[in-house]
Parts: C-alpha cells; structure tokens; sequence
C-alpha cells in the first residue's frame, strides 16, 4: 500500500523542513507531490533544486495560482496511491506518520479516513503547550446531519476509493477556494466511517503569514454554514439549519405521507423457495399499483449487487424485501408507511413470525458478546431496535445516502444491514420495529459467522452505545 503525500506550495519559509519531514519517514511506501501554485520565489527555488535531485518517489510540478482547492484537486488526480495524506508547505510530519497510518488502515479497511492527532509547534519548530484548536472525537449528528462541524483538522490519511465516490476537493472562489478541506471531510463521512487515531502525526505550524490568519473567524462560520446548508441538499435531508455557529441544531421539515407510489422495491431470492415467490410478490405489487420500473429482483444475496440495486434507485423510500416473505397482499407495506409518517420514522420494519406463530424478528439487540439477536421477545423496544433485518425493512432515501448505502466489505447480507443499522443509529436516523405489523417468513437463525462478527465487533467496538 502506497501513500501520495500532496503539498500545494506557496511559501518557502518552512518548505525545506516540510520536505525534510518527508525524506525522512521510517516507511518507504510513499510518493511525495509538490505543486508550485504560483508562489514565493524562495519556494520555486527550493522546488527547482528539489526537482534537479531526480529523487524516484517525488514529482514536482510548477503552475500559476489557482487556489487551495483546485491545486489539491489538481494533486490528487495526478498521483496514484492507494491512499492521500494533504500536508501544507509550512507543516511538517513525524518520522513515523506514514507507517502508523497504513498500519491502521489495513486493520481497518471499513474506514474512508484516519485521522490523527497534532502538535502545534512555533516558527522554530518548537512543541508548544497549547490545548487543542478542535474537538479530537467522534462526530455529532441531529436528524442525519453533522452538528460539529468543526470537529476536524489535519493529519487525516484518505483511502482514494472512498475519495473517487465524492466529488473531490472543492473550495468556495471568494475565499480563494479555501474550504476545500471541511468539504471534502463533509463527503467522505457519507462514502465510509472516520477513525480516530489517538497518536501525534502531524507538527502544525503558528507564523504571522499562515492561511487560517486571512481566513478569519468570521469566514470560517461562514463557510462552515454553507457547507452544512450545502450537505442537507446533497443528502437529501428535510431539514433546516436554526442556528448560526456550531455545534448547528436542525428544524425538520414537513415531508409528504408516504405511498406506495413513493417506494422502490429491491426483492432479494436468497434460496430456491424465496426464487419461487419472487414472480409472485412482484405480482401482487404490480397489482397494488406499483410500477414496474420500481421493482428490482436481485437473483442472490450478493451485498454488491444489492447495494448497487439500492443505490440506482430515486424513489423516496427503499423497501428490502425477501423473496421469501409471505404476502398478505400490501397491508404491511401501506402500515408500515403510515407509521413512518406518523413517528417521523426513518427506518423501519414489521415483527417478523414464522409459522407456527414464533417470533423470528422483533426486539433486535446485542448479547454481551456483540452478537446481533433478533428475537429476545415479541415486543418493540422502547428505545428502536439495535439492528434491522434484512428481510423486511423500509428506510428512507435520505438514510443510504447519509451512510453510503451497504458496506460491501460484508460477505453476507444479513451482517451488512445490522451495520447499516448502526451507521443509521450513529447519524441519529428515527428506526423502529412496528410491532403492531407482523409478517410471515421463514425462520431463521441470527447471523453467525466468526469473520463477519468479528469485523463487525472491530468497526463498532469504539461505539459500545451502539452495541448495547
């Protein structure tokens, strides 16, 4: 695994150090990026020196200004490793950032960014004792949304397949196109899952002349409000944001009851029997009014392939329904729907029974070895249900677009929706088991598998809230 390292220089005060940093890193698994974006002259000179030195991990490339995005932009697109670590022209990295981020990062496959701790050092380089500038824990949500977005800062390590599924750096033109960081941290959140590690990995530089000076503190709220504005919009999100500064508090919006019109059926055949409903139950919704075009059969219970089924959809609302389950015509879809109006539901699903009147499904929870149960007793939590099944369950559009859709590092169906559950729960998503609906389906047994469990138990043991 390689690390594209990618500064945009503007500075040479403290370019020489930041270069420095890099040559001297205990892992050789980089490649080291350095844009001139139209800079200081003692820059272009270190750059000119650095390029006659033909080193084969770095590149070097001289250009006007275009602005802080547009030059990472610009970097990202023309290197090549497996993951991207930003470090700015007067910053500097301990000698072992890059080998304790790949490390983690193997562990870790899940994650769309590491992000670590930093120093704050003067103009010497010299540590100073001064309290962190932001928050260094996980993320706040209200209702899907990020509330602290401030909540963030440099060293942050990117897995370039989850920066491929955003629209990549992007700034705001009259603020230089600064803000390009927040965005793109904004977005990765809604491709994977951010990790914390609780290790010095960044030195970050205080000087009359660094970039967050001209920023002001008036600016940063503000582009702090534009993003979280823009964010609602690109979710989906029927909310309003009430509050100026962070951490924001949201308004929920009036949505329109839910139909059946509204819906986008994903019919999984994860067997023979279920193979053999499947042409029936899309009968009996094409009957009910539901279009054609709304219906996708997936032939197996594939995670890729259902994720994809999810996530080329554009109704509203996504229902995930075995093939399997025994219809009583749309009663329990039209309850459903009806109770997600009336509880301003983001998720939601029926008690599933077998047939002698069992319980398979209700009051989903975790025992105290984090393994999902779904069937402690034939009531609804009060509190939601820990987990949703992948049997049944309806969410919202706005949910799959919030947490990335399924985890396709699951192997298995089941275990990818009680992680899509938590990654709901974790967003402050509404999820609840309507006990007061009740399905017929096969029984069967809670999801099992040692490697799944304990993928699982690593992505969420951080998350013991979660796992209760």
């Amino acid at each position: 695994m390689m690390v594209s390292i990618e500064t945009p220089v503007f500075k040479g005060g403290w370019l020489r150090r930041c270069i420095d940093s890099v040559l001297q890193q205990s892992s050789s698994n980089w490649t080291f990026s350095l844009l001139w974006d139209g800079g200081d002259e003692q820059s272009r000179r270190i750059l000119e020196e650095l390029e006659r030195e033909r080193h084969p991990s770095i590149s070097v490339v001289f250009a006007e200004n275009r602005g802080i995005a547009r030059a990472r932009r610009f970097l990202t697109e023309h290197s090549r490793g497996e993951f991207i670590l930003p470090l700015d022209d007067d910053d500097a990295l301990p000698f072992h950032t890059v080998e304790r981020f790949l490390a983690v990062a193997e562990r870790k496959p899940w994650a769309s960014v590491i992000r670590g701790q930093r120093k704050i050092v003067n103009e010497d380089g010299t540590v100073l004792d001064t309290p962190p500038w932001f928050p260094f824990e996980p993320r706040h949500y209200l209702h899907g949304m990020v509330t602290d977005l401030m909540n963030h800062t440099q060293p942050y390590l990117i897995r370039r397949s989850a920066y491929e599924r955003t629209t990549g750096w992007e700034g705001f033109q009259d603020f230089g196109f600064a803000g390009e960081d927040c965005d793109l941290y904004l977005k990765l959140e809604e491709v994977g899952t951010i990790e914390l590690l609780n290790e010095t990995l960044y030195y970050y530089r205080i000087h009359p002349d660094r970039a967050s000076l001209v920023l002001t503190e008036h600016g940063a709220y503000e582009m702090w409000r534009r993003l979280a504005d823009k964010s609602i919009a690109r979710i989906g999100l029927p909310l309003k944001r009430v509050t100026e500064q962070p951490p924001y508090l949201y308004q929920r919006l009036p949505r329109p009851p839910l139909t059946l019109e509204m819906v986008d059926f994903v019919i999984v055949a994860e067997d023979e029997q279920s193979r053999s409903h499947v042409a029936r139950l899309s009968a009996c919704l094409k009957h009910a009014g539901v279009g054609a075009e709304a219906i996708r059969s997936v032939p197996k219970a594939d995670v890729h392939v259902v994720h994809e089924a999810v996530r080329t959809g554009r109704r509203p609302v996504v229902c995930l329904l075995d093939g399997a389950i025994e219809t009583d015509g749309t009663e329990s879809l039209t309850a459903l729907l009806r109770s997600m109006d009336e509880q301003n539901l983001d998720v939601a699903g029926p008690k599933l029974v077998a047939g002698d009147g069992s319980v398979v499904w209700a009051n989903a929870r975790f025992d105290a070895a984090a393994r999902p149960i779904g069937n402690a007793n034939g009531d609804a939590a009060p509190q939601g249900p820990s987990w949703m099944n992948h049997r049944f369950t309806l969410f919202r559009r706005e949910v799959a677009n919030g947490v990335g859709g399924l985890d396709e590092g699951f192997a298995t169906l089941p275990m990818a929706m009680v992680d899509f559950s938590l990654r709901a729960r974790q967003r402050h998503f509404a999820c609840a088991c309507v006990a007061g609906v009740t399905t017929s389906c096969p029984e069967g047994a809670a999801p099992e598998d040692d490697a799944e469990l304990s993928r699982l138990r690593e992505k969420w043991g951080f998350y013991t809230y979660l796992l209760r």
